[in-house]
């Protein structure tokens, strides 16, 4: 994967006291063919250097595409939250005159291990295949190692722990706004940097996942180096050897303090340049236990070359930076620590869209939302809504699938947010059907007027799957089981009842009357006591209707908006009347009725239907109740 390297050079200004001269240095993956923003607004930028002031909050888009090695960077035009132009310019190097030039416009491209400027920041495209500089430090012996476990750390005393706490007083507010992975390493390092004084540099490093087990790979993430070192001079290079024994050989925290004594005399001495100083170069590699294989890296250079030190100021150095190894175990835990609550907080944010809304708020009390799981019977009112001929609509667009089922998701979002929206829980889909309903966790007050007008809304919304015939809604109400029901593999939020099968017969049943909603003698009745007046919503009785697996028969009733009603408000008792008499077995009379008022009315027309089937004569065992017939050409 190609990757942008930002090496950042603060200096010190003497007009602004906060600024502190450092270096910071960064890795950011680059994702093929899609544009990332660079700027310093952390918040919202893809790539952010927030240290560069030099850089605008929002300064470019790159864009990289791997199959021309080609990355482009183009400064943003003028845009919504950011009018105004960016005040740098984007540099790169001309080889023929050998400096750093302006490019037009601030655009530029560049290709592998290629640079450009912006403000004090170096970007440099790299490829993870490239070749990485060896350390000095992997060429030098490291005649003194220190290696100590987590438990062991932990029953180590702090000698001194003034700077440490004082450097995490921050750490709250601090962990409080961090909204990113990057975000966290860049903070802790500034914390880390500022709790060991004598460190030179501190970073965050990797050993990639796909780094074979007999070579030496190290991905730098984060670093931040003091001014003034020979981190920052010569450039901050961990020693891969340290990484790989601390973090995949040991597994513990690993100390290594540098001579330049080569092994029998013959090798070069890589650090002669510092160990003419009179110093010891060390580092500290403390790696992450959760499997990640990161580590903290920590790097500095003490006073007195060591082998010439005598074994008493050996040990000092090594008890002293033993203090270091467990600064850096506690600031490693505080990082795991934060990264897992970070990513629960991002797998809870996925969990959530598979949880009704109604449960969101118990999320963060499992004792509560494990309770309120359990089985109960509950007072429930069921909301079911179903597309049909899916199979075939999926067929006839098997060429394009994904258009097809953004056509289907879109429906269904359509009725789940419907649902959601007037407090109710999406139960699940079946298919191409979502099933909602109302009174659990916890009763709510006129329950039934909130499903009612979900389903008209449903109706409404789906206007060109209901005028079709293709999408019809059944509500009912009734004692249902609901909780976390299913497989112990697969435990999800429904319910088990008659009250639910009838709600999906129900619905069924709206194809072959042709009307969008039926609901339940139930429902109905409480529709009337919700909005006597009628000046919103209104039912008709369609008659007694047998439904499969139910032995008794039971009234349905269409629901619909009271503004668009189809049935005049001066024929709403003739219906009912017309109803009555085919309940009666009086078809004749309810034959003129229809054909007379009624000559359009799609209920009608079923209604019609059953009495030419048996030539308008009830059957002998007739007891008013029927089962709707489909109409001609239907499936």
């Amino acid at each position: 994967m190609a990757e942008l390297e930002a090496i950042t050079d603060i200096q010190a200004d003497p007009k602004k006291s906060a600024v502190v001269a450092r270096q910071y240095g960064r890795r950011f993956p680059l994702t093929p063919n899609r544009p990332l923003n660079l700027g310093r607004d952390e918040g919202k930028m893809d790539i952010a250097i927030p240290e560069d002031d030099q850089i605008s909050r929002f300064q470019a888009v790159l864009t990289w595409e791997p199959a021309k090695e080609m990355l482009t960077v183009q400064t943003r035009p003028n845009s919504p939250g950011y009018p105004n132009a960016p005040a740098n310019q984007t540099l790169v190097f001309d080889e023929k005159v050998k400096k750093l030039v302006e490019s037009p416009e601030g655009n530029c491209v560049v290709g592998r291990d290629g640079s450009f400027w912006i403000g004090q920041t170096r970007f440099t495209l790299h490829s993870e295949e490239g070749v990485q500089q060896e350390s000095p430090a992997d060429m030098t012996i490291a005649p003194r190692r220190e290696e100590k476990t987590r438990a062991q750390l932990e029953d180590i005393p702090f000698a001194n722990p003034a700077a440490a706490l004082r450097a995490m007083e921050s750490l709250p507010n601090t962990i409080r706004a961090i909204t990113t992975e990057q975000a966290l390493f860049r903070q802790m390092l500034r914390v880390i940097m500022d709790a060991m004084p004598r460190a030179d540099a501190a970073a965050i490093v990797r050993i990639p996942p796909d780094c074979p087990p007999n070579e030496k790979r190290l991905n730098l993430l984060e670093f931040n180096v003091r001014p003034k070192t020979s981190h920052a001079s010569d450039g901050f290079n961990p020693s891969k050897r340290l990484a790989h024994r601390a973090i995949t050989e040991r597994r513990r925290s690993c100390l290594h303090c540098w001579s330049p004594e080569s092994a029998g005399g013959g090798a070069e001495l890589t650090m002669a340049a510092a160990s003419a100083q009179g110093i010891t170069p060390w580092a500290i590699c403390t790696p992450f236990q959760d499997g990640s294989k990161y580590a903290l890296y920590v790097a500095g250079q003490t006073n007195g070359q060591w082998n010439i030190l005598d074994k008493s100021a050996q040990d000092k150095i090594v008890n002293d930076l033993t203090q270091y190894q467990k600064f850096g175990e506690l600031f490693v835990g505080m990082i795991e620590t934060t990264l897992r609550v970070s990513r629960l907080t991002e797998q809870n944010k996925v969990i959530r869209r598979a949880w009704p809304q109604s449960l969101w708020k118990y999320l963060d009390n499992p004792a509560e939302l494990e309770r309120m799981l359990v089985p109960v019977e509950k007072e429930i009112t069921t909301l079911f809504c179903d597309l049909r001929n899916y199979s075939l609509f999926a067929s006839q667009h098997s060429s394009e699938l994904l258009a097809s089922q953004r056509e289907i998701g879109n429906a269904l979002n359509t009725m789940a947010s419907t649902i959601t929206d007037r407090d109710g829980v999406v139960g699940g889909f079946r298919g191409d059907a979502v099933l909602g309903f109302w009174g659990w966790p916890t009763l709510q007050e006129r329950q039934v007027g909130l499903a009612a007008r979900a389903a008209i809304s449903i109706a409404g919304r789906l206007g060109d799957w209901t005028r079709s015939g293709r999408c019809g809604v059944g509500v009912t109400h009734g004692t249902a089981v609901a909780g976390r029901l299913g497989a112990h593999d697969l435990a999800v939020v429904d319910l088990y009842g008659p009250v639910v099968n009838l709600t999906f017969r129900l619905e069924a049943m709206t194809k072959a009357f042709g009307v969008p909603i039926i609901v339940s003698q139930e429902v109905s009745r409480q529709v009337a006591e919700i909005d006597p007046s009628g000046r919103e919503m209104l039912t008709r009785p369609l008659g007694k209707v047998r439904a499969k697996g139910f032995p008794e028969p039971l009234w349905a009733f269409e629901l619909y908006s009271a503004p668009t009603a189809i049935l005049p408000d001066w024929l709403r008792d003739e219906w009912a009347s017309m109803v009555d008499l085919f309940t009666q077995g009086k078809w004749n009379d309810c034959y003129e009725e229809i054909t007379t008022k009624f000559p359009d009315d799609p209920v009608g027309k079923c209604l019609i239907r059953v009495m030419d089937a048996t030539k308008r004569r009830p059957p002998a065992n007739w007891d008013g109740s029927f089962v709707p017939p489909a109409t001609s050409g239907s499936e």
